[in-house]
């Protein structure tokens, strides 16, 4: 009797241990199609490092005129009279207005000088403006800053110098004759390009020079007046 208690005991005490070891079985899987229950993930972070320039890599024009107010360069003119070079200094006062001070050294001559120059030419003739001027931006807000036109006046003194044409060219300055004159200028023109370092632009100018008397050119032909539509050409550096 007391051997089938002992037997029972032990079928009793391996049916709990096997009960209790399928439950834990049971526990530990997780049904198909169905998500384990935990906790919900954060979100990765982005690892990405967004670098900031110091500066805008883009100026606008008012950062650009402030960088570099001031301008330098070279001019080539062209008119009815002849053609001329110079150098110009500038300076901005802001995104619209500036001021330039240019000198440029040109030549004049008749309108009916031709084939016969050599022959019955009696002066060679050099025009030097020295003028200070203004410009005024137009169309700001309309046009891109890729084309920016402007209007422009100017005045100053004017020297008219004469050398005989019958000397050499350099050694004819040994008898030159100049007269300084005043001379003003309007006109219109426009600048092109976004480089805030340099500057290159066209314009059309009326250059007001009235000579008192004349000026012999050739043996049949005196210039009364050095007025005249000028078409100028710039380029320069900003600085």
């Amino acid at each position: 009797m007391k051997a089938n208690r002992n037997r029972i005991s032990n079928i009793v005490g391996l049916a709990v241990i096997a009960v209790t070891l399928a439950a834990s079985s049971l526990r530990a899987q997780t049904p198909m199609g169905s998500a384990p229950a935990t906790a919900p993930a954060t979100p990765k972070q982005d690892s990405a490092i967004i670098f900031e320039p110091s500066q805008p890599l883009i100026k606008s024009p008012m950062q650009a005129a402030r960088e570099y107010p001031n301008a330098w360069g070279i001019n080539a003119s062209f008119s009815d009279y002849g053609f001329g070079a110079g150098l110009f200094m500038g300076h901005s006062f802001g995104s619209d207005i500036s001021a330039t001070v240019s000198a440029e050294i040109g030549t004049a001559t008749g309108t009916h000088e031709f084939n016969l120059v050599d022959v019955n030419k009696v002066n060679r003739i050099f025009v030097i403006p020295i003028m200070a001027s203004l410009e005024y931006r137009l169309f700001r807000d309309a046009l891109s800053e890729n084309l920016r036109p402007y209007v422009t006046a100017g005045a100053g003194p004017v020297i008219a110098m004469t050398t005989p044409y019958a000397l050499d060219f350099f050694s004819a300055f040994g008898q030159q004759q100049s007269k300084v004159i005043p001379g003003g200028f309007f006109g219109v023109g426009a600048k092109f390009g976004t480089d805030p370092k340099s500057t290159f632009g066209a314009s059309l100018r009326y250059f007001i020079i009235p000579y008192p008397g004349e000026i012999e050119s050739t043996t049949s032909e005196s210039l009364k007046n050095l007025s005249g539509i000028f078409l100028t050409v710039s380029y320069g550096s900003n600085f």
